[in-house]
């Protein structure tokens, strides 16, 4: 079974892995195991479409992209918007290129967005579509074969996961129509 530990190679990527496990306050949760499946599916749909991707960007856009909807994360804003913030302070320190890091915050911020991203960058892309075929269990699949998605979840359980998205998203943002739309409809530009 792939665990987060066995992921993160850079400095870059244990600060993330660091600042995930801060925010829901454990180590190896549902929400760790999601971000690891969600990594694993976007690393298999590069793979698939033959892209060169940065791996890094791509694993620490996944770790972080559900963080704010923990309290710790929370300055008040929606949690897509809250977990870009938790990224752009965890990764200031590694000194990434402007567009380099501005590509990962967009796709944290975009992981929801209702259309395709590939015109804002690979990985953006890659992070929304591996979000909805995990999120979905596979009823959404881009193309992913379905023997990899079973084996995956088998291999890295869900137990706990749709509980704890239900309750956190429900007690961080509500049900509030204005959130619901800046989740799903986020900033049209990227920002790099």
């Amino acid at each position: 079974m792939a665990r987060a530990d066995e992921l993160v190679e850079t400095d870059a990527e244990r600060a993330c892995l660091g600042a995930l496990r801060e925010a829901t306050g454990s180590t190896d949760d549902p929400m760790e195991r999601h971000c690891v499946r969600q990594f694993l599916i976007a690393e298999r749909m590069a793979a698939d479409r033959a892209l060169e991707v940065d791996r890094e960007l791509l694993l620490c856009a996944t770790l972080l992209h559900d963080a704010g909807l923990f309290p710790s994360a929370t300055t008040g804003d929606v949690y897509t918007a809250d977990s870009r913030r938790l990224a752009e302070r965890t990764l200031s320190p590694f000194g990434w290129d402007p567009k380099r890091l501005a590509l990962c915050l967009d796709a944290i911020e975009q992981h929801h967005a209702q259309g395709s991203r590939w015109d804002w960058g690979d990985e953006v892309e890659l992070v929304r579509r591996a979000d909805l075929t995990e999120v979905s269990r596979g009823l959404v699949r881009f193309g992913v074969e379905r023997g990899f998605l079973r084996d995956l979840f088998r291999e890295i359980p869900r137990k706990g996961f749709y509980r704890l998205i239900a309750t956190d998203l429900i007690r961080r943002d509500g049900l509030h129509p204005a959130n619901l739309v800046r989740i799903f409809r986020p900033p049209r530009e990227p920002a790099s």
